[in-house]
């Protein structure tokens, strides 16, 4: 990695630890979104091959069945096993977007997904969820599906939602009646769009982005379970690190609150700059194990507002 200012805010080098070749998923999210390299460029190219037969994802996509699901359209809602929850799960770990089993897993989705309009809801006869379906639409948009017209009636119907915030039917998310599970996955559902629709719906990520900020991240007071202990991959769920990464990947203006998030989370790092599993995720890594998507979700934060920090010192000086 470059050399940066941020850089020293690190207790250690994580770069061998990300670049060590046994998670080619998160190399070529590395690549991209630490080096800045394109997606054309050669070594991303390579690594996004290599993650279409090595790490998490490629053993995930190895158990999918011929039309492109995992088991039966009936149950893809079933956590974790179902085909909803598979597909996010390769999809934040860093599988090939390209790779056709993974387009397969997109185009069967949104053909049985319920309901047939507006939001999605994890079964046939459950409510629609906000949450769910920005996760969903966030998922889309990575894999080049933010045009289909299903995904297009789900943001719309995010749009459409709520004042401020977005509420939920999981009581378990709601914080004074709002699910942040929510505003950050409908920040995500944007900054992983196209150019053009990133344009048309900046009103919408400014609105999901100001109510985090507006709420101080929640790092104090209520939150919902899980929200200041970090997990990967974020399925059904987010938390403060998940927040605050998106925030810079939106290249949201920095603040008091987001150098407040930042401080707080240097202080999870271990000895060598990398980020431990604090609470159990479906489809993720062991509680105290060292992680390469965390390690890289706080890089991102910490290259985003990094320097803020020496900024801010140097003004008190």
């Amino acid at each position: 990695m470059s050399e940066a200012t941020w850089w020293r805010h690190l207790r250690g080098d994580p770069t061998r630890f990300l670049f060590d070749g046994a998670d080619p998923g998160v190399e070529w999210r590395a690549l991209v979104e630490l080096l800045g390299r394109g997606l054309d460029s050669p070594a991303v190219e390579r690594a996004r091959a290599a993650a279409r037969e090595a790490g998490p994802a490629a053993g995930i996509l190895r158990q999918q069945g011929a039309v492109g699901l995992w088991g039966s359209p009936g149950v893809v809602g079933h956590r974790w096993g179902g085909s909803l929850w598979r597909f996010l799960a390769v999809t934040w770990l860093g599988a090939d977007p390209h790779d056709p089993r993974v387009e397969r897993a997109a185009s069967a989705l949104l053909g049985v997904l319920s309901p047939s309009s507006g939001g999605f809801a994890p079964a046939r006869d459950a409510q629609r969820s906000a949450c769910l379906t920005a996760a969903v639409c966030a998922a889309m948009m990575r894999c080049g599906f933010g045009r289909h017209p299903r995904v297009q009636e789900a943001v719309a119907w995010l749009a459409s939602r709520g004042g401020a915030g977005w509420s939920c039917p999981d009581l378990r998310h709601l914080v004074a009646g709002e699910c942040p599970h929510a505003a950050v996955w409908v920040l995500k559902t944007v900054v992983e769009a196209g150019d053009s629709d990133r344009r048309r719906l900046a009103r919408l990520a400014d609105r999901a982005a100001n109510w985090l900020e507006s709420r101080g991240l929640l790092m104090e007071g209520a939150a919902p379970p899980g929200w200041r202990r970090f997990g990967y991959p974020c399925l059904g769920q987010s938390d403060l690190l998940e927040a605050l990464a998106t925030m810079a990947r939106w290249q949201q203006p920095v603040s008091p609150v987001l150098r407040s998030a930042l401080k707080m989370i240097l202080t999870r790092q271990d000895e060598g700059g990398r980020w431990r599993v604090e609470r159990a995720a479906p489809l993720g890594e062991p509680v105290g194990a060292p992680s390469r998507w965390l390690t890289l979700q706080a890089l991102v934060a910490v290259a985003a507002y990094g320097d803020s920090l020496e900024q801010r010192e140097e003004e008190r000086s």
